[in-house]
């Protein structure tokens, strides 16, 4: 090859390699924008499991007074 063909295979070469980061560069950067994303997603999966938990134990509570209430008044009424 004559030196002119080297230096445009060469230059060819280089671009390729230049394409080739700035595609991985974006890539990169849209990797990190969904794992900023997934950390949001997780973080609001968290809360309203906390906020579930927290209905399921006042519910449960409810359910126990009113239970409570319902044996009181069946009490009453065997009594009378």
């Amino acid at each position: 090859m004559a030196p002119m063909e080297l230096i445009d295979l060469l230059e060819r070469r280089i671009e390729a390699v230049l394409q080739e980061l700035a595609e991985l560069r974006e890539e990169n950067t849209r990797l990190r924008e969904s794992r900023a994303d997934n950390s949001q997603l997780e973080e609001d999966i968290r809360r309203l499991r906390e906020e579930l938990d927290q209905e399921k134990a006042t519910k449960d509570a409810v359910l126990a007074r009113v239970e409570s209430l319902l044996r009181k008044l069946k009490a009453e009424s065997e009594d009378s």
